[in-house]
């Protein structure tokens, strides 16, 4: 019987918990004006609401959910030298080479994540640096 007790405590304490840290948490949301590739996915033009999954290892797991179309994608990053740039402001960096732009940086507000590159990028490419947008969850 004390076990049970136990276990629907420890249950009851952890999804307060896990409440508590979800309250007052920050929405990151990006406007992408153009059709892109992120982890094998190709996803379209759009707002997108931007999540950290996970981040075990140095791991980051990264989910782009793009509200109107309902396609997601998750894209593993590589930890970046976050000291590098500590004053920028959350974005995020795509390589586009004609038409076909990829997914490379993510610059959240407390680490930054690279994406691996392509055969097909060149020094050639363009970089574009879409804004993340900062909204207090309810």
């Amino acid at each position: 019987m004390k076990t049970i007790a136990n276990r629907i405590l420890h249950c009851a304490a952890g999804a307060l918990l896990l409440g508590a840290s979800a309250f007052g948490q920050n929405i990151l949301t990006a406007n992408i004006p153009f059709a892109f590739h992120a982890n094998g996915a190709t996803m379209p033009a759009g707002s997108y609401r931007i999540d950290t999954l996970i981040d075990h290892g140095g791991m980051g797991v990264i989910r782009l959910r793009d509200a109107e179309a309902k396609k997601t994608a998750s894209a593993i990053g590589t930890p970046m030298d976050f000291k590098a740039k500590p004053d920028s402001a959350p974005h995020l960096v795509f390589h586009c080479k004609d038409n076909d732009c990829n997914l490379r940086q993510v610059w959240m507000p407390y680490a930054a994540y690279g994406y691996p590159s392509h055969a097909k990028d060149s020094a050639g490419d363009r970089v574009a640096s879409i804004p993340l947008t900062t909204t207090k969850a309810d």
